[in-house]
Protein backbone atom coordinates (compact mmCIF):
# COMPACT_ATOMS: atom_id res chain seq x y z
CA UNK A 1 0.00 0.00 0.00
CA UNK A 2 2.56 2.54 -1.10
CA UNK A 3 1.68 5.68 -3.03
CA UNK A 4 4.61 5.46 -5.33
CA UNK A 5 5.27 5.13 -9.06
CA UNK A 6 6.40 1.57 -8.39
CA UNK A 7 4.64 -1.04 -6.29
CA UNK A 8 5.61 -4.49 -5.03
CA UNK A 9 3.88 -7.61 -6.26
CA UNK A 10 3.60 -10.98 -4.51
CA UNK A 11 5.26 -14.24 -5.37
CA UNK A 12 3.54 -16.56 -7.84
CA UNK A 13 2.97 -20.08 -6.62
CA UNK A 14 1.91 -23.48 -7.85
CA UNK A 15 -1.83 -24.23 -7.78
CA UNK A 16 -1.58 -25.98 -4.42
CA UNK A 17 0.51 -23.25 -2.83
CA UNK A 18 -1.69 -20.60 -4.38
CA UNK A 19 -4.80 -22.16 -2.81
CA UNK A 20 -2.98 -22.18 0.48
CA UNK A 21 -2.25 -18.50 0.09
CA UNK A 22 -5.93 -17.92 -0.65
CA UNK A 23 -6.65 -19.22 2.83
CA UNK A 24 -5.09 -16.01 4.09
CA UNK A 25 -7.05 -13.90 1.61
CA UNK A 26 -10.46 -15.58 1.86
CA UNK A 27 -13.01 -15.08 -0.88
CA UNK A 28 -15.81 -16.81 1.03
CA UNK A 29 -16.89 -16.68 4.64
CA UNK A 30 -16.83 -19.28 7.39
CA UNK A 31 -18.67 -20.08 10.61
CA UNK A 32 -18.43 -18.28 13.89
CA UNK A 33 -17.62 -14.58 14.11
CA UNK A 34 -16.62 -15.03 17.73
CA UNK A 35 -15.03 -18.46 17.31
CA UNK A 36 -11.70 -19.58 18.67
CA UNK A 37 -8.55 -19.72 16.58
CA UNK A 38 -8.81 -22.61 14.14
CA UNK A 39 -6.46 -25.58 14.34
CA UNK A 40 -5.27 -25.66 10.74
CA UNK A 41 -3.44 -28.70 9.43
CA UNK A 42 -2.45 -30.07 6.05
CA UNK A 43 -5.62 -32.18 6.17
CA UNK A 44 -8.10 -29.31 6.55
CA UNK A 45 -6.42 -26.25 5.08
CA UNK A 46 -8.78 -26.33 2.11
CA UNK A 47 -11.70 -25.55 4.46
CA UNK A 48 -10.16 -22.30 5.73
CA UNK A 49 -12.35 -19.26 5.10
CA UNK A 50 -13.12 -15.93 6.78
CA UNK A 51 -14.54 -15.36 10.28
CA UNK A 52 -17.84 -13.77 9.14
CA UNK A 53 -19.46 -16.91 7.76
CA UNK A 54 -23.11 -17.16 8.87
CA UNK A 55 -23.24 -13.61 10.27
CA UNK A 56 -25.42 -10.73 9.09
CA UNK A 57 -26.68 -7.28 10.01
CA UNK A 58 -30.13 -6.86 11.47
CA UNK A 59 -33.00 -5.22 9.63
CA UNK A 60 -32.70 -4.33 5.97
CA UNK A 61 -29.63 -6.48 5.36
CA UNK A 62 -30.62 -9.51 7.43
CA UNK A 63 -30.58 -11.77 4.36
CA UNK A 64 -27.06 -10.74 3.39
CA UNK A 65 -23.64 -11.53 4.77
CA UNK A 66 -22.33 -9.21 7.44
CA UNK A 67 -21.45 -5.85 5.90
CA UNK A 68 -17.94 -4.47 6.21
CA UNK A 69 -17.62 -1.48 8.50
CA UNK A 70 -16.55 -0.24 11.93
CA UNK A 71 -18.39 -0.26 15.27
CA UNK A 72 -19.46 -3.88 14.90
CA UNK A 73 -17.61 -5.22 17.93
CA UNK A 74 -18.03 -2.70 20.71
CA UNK A 75 -16.04 0.30 19.50
CA UNK A 76 -15.76 2.41 16.36
CA UNK A 77 -12.34 0.96 15.53
CA UNK A 78 -13.41 -2.69 15.89
CA UNK A 79 -15.23 -4.07 12.90
CA UNK A 80 -15.14 -6.14 9.74
CA UNK A 81 -13.14 -5.69 6.56
CA UNK A 82 -14.24 -6.25 2.96
CA UNK A 83 -12.35 -9.57 2.90
CA UNK A 84 -14.39 -10.92 5.82
CA UNK A 85 -11.73 -10.54 8.47
CA UNK A 86 -12.09 -8.83 11.83
CA UNK A 87 -10.04 -6.04 13.35
CA UNK A 88 -10.02 -5.65 17.13
CA UNK A 89 -7.18 -3.19 17.79
CA UNK A 90 -5.66 -3.29 21.25
CA UNK A 91 -5.33 -0.17 23.35
CA UNK A 92 -6.73 3.26 22.52
CA UNK A 93 -7.34 4.26 18.88
CA UNK A 94 -7.91 7.60 17.14
CA UNK A 95 -8.17 8.70 13.52
CA UNK A 96 -5.34 10.37 11.62
CA UNK A 97 -5.11 11.45 7.97
CA UNK A 98 -5.69 9.30 4.90
CA UNK A 99 -3.15 6.58 4.06
CA UNK A 100 -0.63 7.24 6.86
CA UNK A 101 2.66 5.53 6.02
CA UNK A 102 5.19 7.17 8.35
CA UNK A 103 5.32 8.10 12.03
CA UNK A 104 7.87 9.73 14.32
CA UNK A 105 7.92 10.82 17.95
CA UNK A 106 9.59 13.96 19.32
CA UNK A 107 12.80 13.19 21.25
CA UNK A 108 11.08 14.12 24.51
CA UNK A 109 8.14 11.82 23.77
CA UNK A 110 5.51 14.59 23.89
CA UNK A 111 4.14 14.50 20.35
CA UNK A 112 3.69 12.05 17.51
CA UNK A 113 3.53 13.06 13.86
CA UNK A 114 2.17 10.97 11.01
CA UNK A 115 2.82 11.58 7.35
CA UNK A 116 -0.40 10.93 5.42
CA UNK A 117 0.30 10.09 1.82
CA UNK A 118 -2.99 9.85 -0.09
CA UNK A 119 -3.19 11.97 -3.23
CA UNK A 120 -6.87 11.19 -3.92
CA UNK A 121 -8.92 12.53 -1.02
CA UNK A 122 -7.94 16.20 -0.97
CA UNK A 123 -10.77 18.32 0.44
CA UNK A 124 -12.65 15.56 2.24
CA UNK A 125 -13.20 15.97 5.98
CA UNK A 126 -13.32 13.14 8.49
CA UNK A 127 -16.74 12.45 9.96
CA UNK A 128 -15.13 11.39 13.24
CA UNK A 129 -12.76 14.34 13.64
CA UNK A 130 -13.50 17.55 11.74
CA UNK A 131 -9.87 18.68 12.10
CA UNK A 132 -8.69 15.92 9.75
CA UNK A 133 -8.58 16.42 5.99
CA UNK A 134 -7.85 13.95 3.22
CA UNK A 135 -4.91 14.13 0.84
CA UNK A 136 -1.24 14.75 1.59
CA UNK A 137 -0.97 15.99 5.18
CA UNK A 138 0.72 15.77 8.57
CA UNK A 139 -1.18 14.95 11.77
CA UNK A 140 0.15 15.84 15.23
CA UNK A 141 -1.06 13.84 18.26
CA UNK A 142 -0.45 14.45 21.96
CA UNK A 143 1.23 11.21 23.07
CA UNK A 144 -0.16 11.38 26.61
CA UNK A 145 -3.81 12.19 25.85
CA UNK A 146 -4.09 10.73 22.33
CA UNK A 147 -5.80 13.91 21.17
CA UNK A 148 -5.24 15.53 17.77
CA UNK A 149 -3.29 18.73 18.35
CA UNK A 150 -2.99 19.95 14.76
CA UNK A 151 -3.36 18.81 11.19
CA UNK A 152 -1.74 20.45 8.19
CA UNK A 153 -2.45 19.67 4.55
CA UNK A 154 0.39 20.25 2.11
CA UNK A 155 0.35 21.58 -1.42
CA UNK A 156 3.04 19.11 -2.39
CA UNK A 157 3.53 15.37 -1.97
CA UNK A 158 4.85 13.22 0.86
CA UNK A 159 6.08 9.66 1.30
CA UNK A 160 7.04 7.27 4.07
CA UNK A 161 10.21 8.93 5.45
CA UNK A 162 9.79 10.98 8.65
CA UNK A 163 12.22 12.11 11.36
CA UNK A 164 12.01 14.72 14.16
CA UNK A 165 14.91 16.57 15.79
CA UNK A 166 15.25 19.31 18.38
CA UNK A 167 13.79 19.98 21.82
CA UNK A 168 11.05 22.47 20.91
CA UNK A 169 10.52 24.02 18.59
CA UNK A 170 11.17 20.78 16.71
CA UNK A 171 12.22 20.23 13.10
CA UNK A 172 10.18 17.68 11.15
CA UNK A 173 12.01 16.12 8.20
CA UNK A 174 9.68 14.47 5.68
CA UNK A 175 10.42 12.71 2.41
CA UNK A 176 8.72 14.42 -0.51
CA UNK A 177 8.33 11.30 -2.65
CA UNK A 178 7.13 12.31 -6.11
CA UNK A 179 8.15 15.93 -5.45
CA UNK A 180 11.77 14.67 -5.50
CA UNK A 181 12.67 16.67 -2.34
CA UNK A 182 13.01 16.44 1.42
CA UNK A 183 10.62 18.84 3.19
CA UNK A 184 11.14 20.68 6.46
CA UNK A 185 8.38 21.71 8.87
CA UNK A 186 8.62 23.47 12.22
CA UNK A 187 6.65 21.99 15.12
CA UNK A 188 6.11 24.33 18.08
CA UNK A 189 6.26 23.27 21.71
CA UNK A 190 2.48 23.48 21.66
CA UNK A 191 2.31 20.92 18.86
CA UNK A 192 1.44 23.32 16.05
CA UNK A 193 2.95 22.83 12.60
CA UNK A 194 4.30 25.73 10.60
CA UNK A 195 1.85 27.05 8.04
CA UNK A 196 2.59 27.90 4.42
CA UNK A 197 4.90 26.26 1.94
CA UNK A 198 7.57 24.18 3.71
CA UNK A 199 11.26 24.63 3.06
CA UNK A 200 12.71 21.95 0.79
CA UNK A 201 16.05 20.30 0.13
CA UNK A 202 16.65 19.20 -3.44
CA UNK A 203 18.62 16.06 -4.29
CA UNK A 204 20.30 15.93 -7.69
CA UNK A 205 19.62 12.74 -9.69
CA UNK A 206 22.63 10.61 -10.44
CA UNK A 207 23.43 9.87 -14.08
CA UNK A 208 23.94 6.09 -14.23
CA UNK A 209 25.65 4.44 -17.16
CA UNK A 210 24.20 0.95 -16.82
CA UNK A 211 20.76 -0.49 -17.55
CA UNK A 212 19.86 -1.20 -13.93
CA UNK A 213 18.58 2.25 -13.02
CA UNK A 214 15.16 3.70 -13.70
CA UNK A 215 15.90 7.22 -12.50
CA UNK A 216 16.70 8.53 -15.95
CA UNK A 217 14.36 7.64 -18.79
CA UNK A 218 14.91 8.64 -22.41
CA UNK A 219 12.34 8.11 -25.12
CA UNK A 220 13.90 6.48 -28.16
CA UNK A 221 13.80 8.77 -31.24
CA UNK A 222 11.16 7.75 -33.75
CA UNK A 223 9.24 5.54 -31.32
CA UNK A 224 5.47 5.98 -30.83
CA UNK A 225 6.26 7.26 -27.34
CA UNK A 226 7.91 10.31 -28.91
CA UNK A 227 4.56 11.68 -30.14
CA UNK A 228 2.62 14.03 -27.90
CA UNK A 229 -0.54 11.91 -28.12
CA UNK A 230 1.11 8.80 -26.75
CA UNK A 231 3.06 10.36 -23.90
CA UNK A 232 1.35 10.03 -20.48
CA UNK A 233 0.67 13.27 -18.66
CA UNK A 234 3.52 14.35 -16.44
CA UNK A 235 6.11 12.38 -18.38
CA UNK A 236 9.00 14.47 -19.63
CA UNK A 237 9.74 13.43 -23.22
CA UNK A 238 13.22 14.84 -22.84
CA UNK A 239 13.96 12.31 -20.10
CA UNK A 240 12.70 11.68 -16.59
CA UNK A 241 15.03 12.47 -13.70
CA UNK A 242 13.57 10.90 -10.60
CA UNK A 243 14.76 10.72 -7.00
CA UNK A 244 11.65 9.75 -4.97
CA UNK A 245 13.01 10.15 -1.41
CA UNK A 246 11.70 7.29 0.75
CA UNK A 247 12.92 6.09 4.15
CA UNK A 248 15.29 8.19 6.22
CA UNK A 249 17.22 8.10 9.50
CA UNK A 250 19.16 10.63 11.58
CA UNK A 251 22.67 10.02 12.91
CA UNK A 252 22.76 9.64 16.73
CA UNK A 253 24.06 13.20 17.13
CA UNK A 254 21.49 14.60 14.72
CA UNK A 255 24.16 16.08 12.45
CA UNK A 256 23.25 14.05 9.36
CA UNK A 257 20.10 12.77 7.73
CA UNK A 258 20.44 9.67 5.54
CA UNK A 259 17.81 9.37 2.80
CA UNK A 260 17.03 6.39 0.58
CA UNK A 261 16.39 7.66 -2.97
CA UNK A 262 14.01 4.99 -4.21
CA UNK A 263 13.92 5.90 -7.91
CA UNK A 264 17.56 6.95 -8.16
CA UNK A 265 19.11 3.85 -6.58
CA UNK A 266 21.21 5.94 -4.22
CA UNK A 267 21.54 7.08 -0.62
CA UNK A 268 21.87 10.82 0.01
CA UNK A 269 23.52 12.39 3.05
CA UNK A 270 22.08 15.73 4.21
CA UNK A 271 23.83 18.00 6.69
CA UNK A 272 21.15 19.13 9.14
CA UNK A 273 23.18 22.27 9.84
CA UNK A 274 23.55 23.46 6.24
CA UNK A 275 20.36 21.72 5.07
CA UNK A 276 22.11 20.55 1.93
CA UNK A 277 23.31 17.30 0.38
CA UNK A 278 26.94 16.66 1.27
CA UNK A 279 27.33 13.14 -0.12
CA UNK A 280 25.49 10.74 -2.42
CA UNK A 281 26.46 7.13 -3.06
CA UNK A 282 24.99 4.27 -5.13
CA UNK A 283 22.71 1.79 -3.38
CA UNK A 284 20.90 -1.28 -4.73
CA UNK A 285 17.76 -1.40 -6.84
CA UNK A 286 14.87 0.63 -5.36
CA UNK A 287 16.30 1.51 -1.90
CA UNK A 288 13.60 1.99 0.73
CA UNK A 289 14.50 1.67 4.44
CA UNK A 290 17.39 3.24 6.37
CA UNK A 291 18.86 2.36 9.77
CA UNK A 292 21.93 3.63 11.62
CA UNK A 293 24.09 1.71 14.09
CA UNK A 294 24.02 2.78 17.73
CA UNK A 295 27.43 4.43 17.53
CA UNK A 296 26.59 6.11 14.22
CA UNK A 297 29.49 4.62 12.28
CA UNK A 298 27.42 2.28 10.10
CA UNK A 299 24.45 3.01 7.85
CA UNK A 300 22.20 0.29 6.42
CA UNK A 301 19.85 0.67 3.44
CA UNK A 302 17.37 -1.97 2.29
CA UNK A 303 16.66 -2.40 -1.41
CA UNK A 304 13.34 -3.69 -2.76
CA UNK A 305 15.14 -5.06 -5.81
CA UNK A 306 12.14 -5.87 -8.01
CA UNK A 307 9.05 -3.74 -8.49
CA UNK A 308 6.21 -2.78 -10.77
CA UNK A 309 6.89 -0.42 -13.65
CA UNK A 310 3.95 1.96 -13.32
CA UNK A 311 4.53 4.16 -16.37
CA UNK A 312 2.68 1.51 -18.36
CA UNK A 313 1.53 2.68 -21.79
CA UNK A 314 0.70 1.01 -25.08
CA UNK A 315 3.47 2.94 -26.80
CA UNK A 316 6.12 1.75 -24.37
CA UNK A 317 6.97 -1.60 -25.86
CA UNK A 318 10.47 -3.03 -25.79
CA UNK A 319 13.08 -0.60 -27.00
CA UNK A 320 11.00 2.58 -26.84
CA UNK A 321 12.54 3.58 -23.52
CA UNK A 322 16.18 3.61 -24.46
CA UNK A 323 17.47 3.02 -20.92
CA UNK A 324 15.36 -0.06 -20.23
CA UNK A 325 15.92 -3.46 -21.78
CA UNK A 326 14.32 -6.85 -21.17
CA UNK A 327 16.10 -9.16 -18.74
CA UNK A 328 14.38 -12.41 -19.68
CA UNK A 329 12.48 -12.41 -16.36
CA UNK A 330 10.05 -9.58 -16.95
CA UNK A 331 6.31 -10.27 -16.54
CA UNK A 332 4.04 -7.93 -18.47
CA UNK A 333 3.75 -4.58 -16.74
CA UNK A 334 6.72 -5.09 -14.44
CA UNK A 335 10.29 -3.90 -14.53
CA UNK A 336 12.92 -6.38 -13.37
CA UNK A 337 16.48 -5.02 -13.31
CA UNK A 338 19.35 -7.18 -14.42
CA UNK A 339 19.69 -9.54 -11.48
CA UNK A 340 22.65 -8.62 -9.28
CA UNK A 341 22.75 -10.92 -6.28
CA UNK A 342 26.44 -10.81 -5.46
CA UNK A 343 26.28 -14.57 -5.09
CA UNK A 344 29.35 -15.44 -7.15
CA UNK A 345 32.96 -15.08 -6.00
CA UNK A 346 33.53 -12.31 -8.53
CA UNK A 347 30.56 -10.23 -7.37
CA UNK A 348 30.39 -11.12 -3.67
CA UNK A 349 29.60 -8.03 -1.61
CA UNK A 350 28.12 -6.19 -4.60
CA UNK A 351 24.51 -7.36 -4.45
CA UNK A 352 21.94 -4.85 -5.68
CA UNK A 353 18.83 -7.00 -6.19
CA UNK A 354 16.89 -7.46 -2.91
CA UNK A 355 19.91 -6.55 -0.83
CA UNK A 356 21.07 -4.73 2.28
CA UNK A 357 23.61 -2.03 1.39
CA UNK A 358 26.18 -1.24 4.10
CA UNK A 359 28.12 2.01 4.54
CA UNK A 360 30.81 3.31 6.86
CA UNK A 361 30.58 6.76 8.45
CA UNK A 362 33.96 7.09 10.24
CA UNK A 363 33.77 9.35 13.25
CA UNK A 364 29.98 9.62 12.72
CA UNK A 365 30.85 11.86 9.79
CA UNK A 366 28.18 11.39 7.16
CA UNK A 367 30.07 13.56 4.72
CA UNK A 368 32.78 10.88 4.67
CA UNK A 369 30.34 8.03 3.99
CA UNK A 370 31.84 5.13 2.02
CA UNK A 371 30.34 1.91 0.72
CA UNK A 372 31.24 -1.41 2.33
CA UNK A 373 29.28 -3.45 -0.21
CA UNK A 374 25.98 -5.25 0.24
CA UNK A 375 24.48 -8.53 1.41
CA UNK A 376 21.95 -10.40 -0.73
CA UNK A 377 18.59 -10.78 1.03
CA UNK A 378 16.58 -12.38 -1.80
CA UNK A 379 16.00 -15.75 -3.38
CA UNK A 380 16.62 -17.06 -6.90
CA UNK A 381 13.92 -15.71 -9.22
CA UNK A 382 11.70 -17.97 -11.29
CA UNK A 383 8.41 -17.70 -13.17
CA UNK A 384 6.14 -19.36 -10.58
CA UNK A 385 7.24 -19.20 -6.97
CA UNK A 386 9.64 -16.29 -6.71
CA UNK A 387 8.71 -13.55 -9.16
CA UNK A 388 8.51 -10.62 -6.74
CA UNK A 389 11.53 -11.72 -4.68
CA UNK A 390 11.55 -11.16 -0.91
CA UNK A 391 10.91 -7.39 -1.07
CA UNK A 392 13.21 -6.11 1.74
CA UNK A 393 11.72 -2.95 3.25
CA UNK A 394 11.95 -1.71 6.85
CA UNK A 395 15.26 -1.99 8.71
CA UNK A 396 16.18 -1.73 12.40
CA UNK A 397 19.28 -2.25 14.55
CA UNK A 398 19.27 -4.08 17.89
CA UNK A 399 22.29 -3.84 20.19
CA UNK A 400 22.76 -5.80 23.41
CA UNK A 401 26.20 -5.41 24.95
CA UNK A 402 28.76 -5.86 22.20
CA UNK A 403 26.37 -7.72 19.89
CA UNK A 404 24.60 -5.71 17.20
CA UNK A 405 22.19 -7.26 14.67
CA UNK A 406 20.56 -5.55 11.69
CA UNK A 407 17.00 -6.76 11.02
CA UNK A 408 15.28 -6.33 7.65
CA UNK A 409 11.60 -7.07 7.05
CA UNK A 410 11.04 -9.26 3.98
CA UNK A 411 7.42 -8.73 3.05
CA UNK A 412 7.08 -11.41 0.38
CA UNK A 413 8.63 -14.21 2.41
CA UNK A 414 7.09 -13.58 5.87
CA UNK A 415 10.53 -13.34 7.43
CA UNK A 416 13.18 -11.09 8.90
CA UNK A 417 16.67 -10.97 7.45
CA UNK A 418 19.41 -10.84 10.09
CA UNK A 419 22.97 -9.58 9.68
CA UNK A 420 25.60 -9.62 12.43
CA UNK A 421 27.09 -6.14 12.28
CA UNK A 422 30.55 -6.96 13.62
CA UNK A 423 31.52 -8.93 10.52
CA UNK A 424 28.56 -8.37 8.14
CA UNK A 425 27.65 -12.05 8.44
CA UNK A 426 24.20 -12.99 7.16
CA UNK A 427 22.43 -15.11 9.78
CA UNK A 428 19.50 -17.45 9.00
CA UNK A 429 16.21 -15.61 8.43
CA UNK A 430 13.68 -15.49 11.26
CA UNK A 431 10.39 -17.01 10.08
CA UNK A 432 7.20 -15.09 10.93
CA UNK A 433 4.73 -17.35 9.12
CA UNK A 434 1.55 -17.36 11.25
CA UNK A 435 0.87 -20.97 10.24
CA UNK A 436 3.58 -23.54 9.63
CA UNK A 437 2.05 -25.66 6.91
CA UNK A 438 4.43 -26.95 4.26
CA UNK A 439 2.39 -28.01 1.24
CA UNK A 440 5.38 -28.16 -1.05
CA UNK A 441 9.07 -28.50 -0.32
CA UNK A 442 10.38 -25.03 0.41
CA UNK A 443 6.93 -23.41 0.26
CA UNK A 444 5.18 -22.38 3.47
CA UNK A 445 1.84 -20.67 3.76
CA UNK A 446 2.55 -16.94 3.52
CA UNK A 447 0.48 -13.86 4.25
CA UNK A 448 1.60 -11.81 7.27
CA UNK A 449 3.53 -9.31 5.08
CA UNK A 450 5.97 -7.66 7.55
CA UNK A 451 6.46 -4.01 6.54
CA UNK A 452 7.56 -1.93 9.56
CA UNK A 453 9.91 -2.37 12.54
CA UNK A 454 10.49 -0.66 15.87
CA UNK A 455 12.95 -1.41 18.67
CA UNK A 456 12.25 -0.75 22.34
CA UNK A 457 14.62 1.83 23.87
CA UNK A 458 16.16 -0.84 26.10
CA UNK A 459 16.75 -3.07 23.04
CA UNK A 460 14.94 -6.01 24.62
CA UNK A 461 11.97 -6.11 22.23
CA UNK A 462 11.56 -5.90 18.47
CA UNK A 463 8.09 -5.00 17.15
CA UNK A 464 7.09 -6.09 13.64
CA UNK A 465 4.05 -4.67 11.82
CA UNK A 466 2.30 -7.46 9.91
CA UNK A 467 0.09 -5.72 7.38
CA UNK A 468 -1.34 -8.93 5.91
CA UNK A 469 -2.89 -10.18 9.16
CA UNK A 470 -3.44 -6.84 10.95
CA UNK A 471 -1.12 -7.44 13.87
CA UNK A 472 2.18 -6.60 15.52
CA UNK A 473 4.52 -9.49 16.28
CA UNK A 474 6.51 -9.00 19.48
CA UNK A 475 9.97 -10.58 19.58
CA UNK A 476 12.26 -11.01 22.58
CA UNK A 477 15.68 -9.89 21.29
CA UNK A 478 17.54 -9.98 24.60
CA UNK A 479 19.88 -12.23 22.64
CA UNK A 480 19.73 -10.50 19.23
CA UNK A 481 21.09 -13.45 17.29
CA UNK A 482 18.34 -15.73 18.67
CA UNK A 483 15.00 -13.87 18.61
CA UNK A 484 11.98 -15.46 20.26
CA UNK A 485 8.39 -14.76 19.18
CA UNK A 486 6.46 -13.88 22.34
CA UNK A 487 3.09 -13.34 20.67
CA UNK A 488 1.02 -10.96 18.56
CA UNK A 489 -1.00 -7.82 19.28
CA UNK A 490 -4.13 -7.13 17.18
CA UNK A 491 -4.15 -3.87 15.22
CA UNK A 492 -6.41 -1.93 12.89
CA UNK A 493 -6.49 -2.48 9.15
CA UNK A 494 -3.06 -2.67 7.50
CA UNK A 495 -0.49 -1.52 10.11
CA UNK A 496 2.08 0.55 8.24
CA UNK A 497 4.33 2.23 10.83
CA UNK A 498 5.46 1.76 14.43
CA UNK A 499 7.18 3.80 17.11
CA UNK A 500 8.23 2.70 20.59
CA UNK A 501 7.92 5.40 23.26
CA UNK A 502 10.93 6.35 25.42
CA UNK A 503 9.25 4.83 28.50
CA UNK A 504 9.82 1.23 27.28
CA UNK A 505 6.19 0.35 27.97
CA UNK A 506 4.19 2.12 25.26
CA UNK A 507 3.89 1.20 21.60
CA UNK A 508 2.21 3.35 18.95
CA UNK A 509 0.86 1.68 15.81
CA UNK A 510 -0.26 3.50 12.65
CA UNK A 511 -2.80 1.70 10.47
CA UNK A 512 -2.91 2.88 6.87
CA UNK A 513 -6.56 1.93 6.29
CA UNK A 514 -7.88 2.26 9.84
CA UNK A 515 -11.00 0.14 9.89
CA UNK A 516 -12.85 0.94 6.67
CA UNK A 517 -15.27 3.54 5.38
CA UNK A 518 -15.78 6.64 7.51
CA UNK A 519 -19.03 5.09 8.65
CA UNK A 520 -21.85 6.41 10.82
CA UNK A 521 -22.01 3.84 13.64
CA UNK A 522 -25.26 5.36 14.96
CA UNK A 523 -27.30 4.28 11.93
CA UNK A 524 -30.28 2.21 13.07
CA UNK A 525 -31.13 -0.27 10.31
CA UNK A 526 -34.04 -1.77 12.27
CA UNK A 527 -36.16 1.37 12.81
CA UNK A 528 -34.90 3.10 9.67
CA UNK A 529 -34.39 0.45 6.97
CA UNK A 530 -33.97 3.14 4.30
CA UNK A 531 -30.85 4.59 5.97
CA UNK A 532 -27.72 4.38 3.86
CA UNK A 533 -25.42 3.84 6.83
CA UNK A 534 -22.46 5.15 4.88
CA UNK A 535 -21.94 8.88 5.01
CA UNK A 536 -18.93 8.76 2.66
CA UNK A 537 -20.90 7.58 -0.33
CA UNK A 538 -19.40 10.32 -2.53
CA UNK A 539 -16.07 8.51 -2.69
CA UNK A 540 -15.49 4.83 -2.06
CA UNK A 541 -11.83 5.52 -1.18
CA UNK A 542 -12.78 7.86 1.66
CA UNK A 543 -10.87 5.96 4.35
CA UNK A 544 -8.95 7.63 7.15
CA UNK A 545 -6.12 5.85 8.90
CA UNK A 546 -5.82 5.28 12.62
CA UNK A 547 -3.25 5.29 15.42
CA UNK A 548 -3.19 2.96 18.43
CA UNK A 549 -1.60 3.57 21.80
CA UNK A 550 -0.81 0.24 23.45
CA UNK A 551 0.17 -0.19 27.09
CA UNK A 552 2.50 -3.17 26.81
CA UNK A 553 2.24 -3.92 30.54
CA UNK A 554 -1.49 -4.60 30.23
CA UNK A 555 -1.61 -6.24 26.80
CA UNK A 556 -1.43 -10.04 26.65
CA UNK A 557 0.93 -11.59 24.14
CA UNK A 558 -0.61 -14.62 22.41
CA UNK A 559 -1.46 -15.83 18.92
CA UNK A 560 -5.06 -16.92 19.36
CA UNK A 561 -6.77 -13.54 18.87
CA UNK A 562 -4.93 -12.54 15.71
CA UNK A 563 -5.39 -15.97 14.15
CA UNK A 564 -9.13 -15.99 14.95
CA UNK A 565 -9.49 -12.49 13.50
CA UNK A 566 -8.15 -13.70 10.16
CA UNK A 567 -9.12 -17.35 9.73
CA UNK A 568 -11.92 -19.79 10.44
CA UNK A 569 -12.74 -23.36 9.49
CA UNK A 570 -15.99 -24.78 8.20
CA UNK A 571 -16.78 -28.37 7.40
CA UNK A 572 -19.40 -29.70 4.99
CA UNK A 573 -21.82 -29.90 7.91
CA UNK A 574 -21.55 -26.12 8.35
CA UNK A 575 -22.97 -25.37 4.88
Amino acid sequence: MKKHPFRAFPERRSSAAFLAACALIPLTVAAGVAGAAPDITSANWGAVTAPVYGSHDAGLYSAAELLAGPNKLGSYYSGFLPNGRKVTPAGVSIQVGTNPLGVAITPDGRFLVTTNDDERETGFTSLQNGMLKGGYSLTVIDAATMKTVSHTTTAGKLFVGLQISGSGPYTVWASGGADQTVKLFTLSRAGLLSAGTPATISITPQQPADQGYVSNYSIAPGSPAASSTSTPSGFNKGGEHLIFPAGMALSPDGAYLYVACNADNSVAVISTASKSVVKQLPAGYFPYGVAVSHDGTRVYVSNWGVTEYKFAHAAYTAGELSTITSTGNQPDGFYVPVTSTGSTPATRGAARTSALSIYSAPGINGAALTSLGAIYQGKPLDDQFQVGDTHPNATAVVRRGAVEVVFTAKANSDSLGMVLASNNLALPDFDLSPITLALRIGQNLHGCYPNALAVSPDNRRLYVAEAGINSVAVLDVSNPVKPILLGRIPTGWYPSALVAAPDNRTLFVVNAKGVGEDYNPATDFVSNPAATGLQSYTDSNFVFGSMQKIDLRKTPLENTTVLANNLALHTPSDT
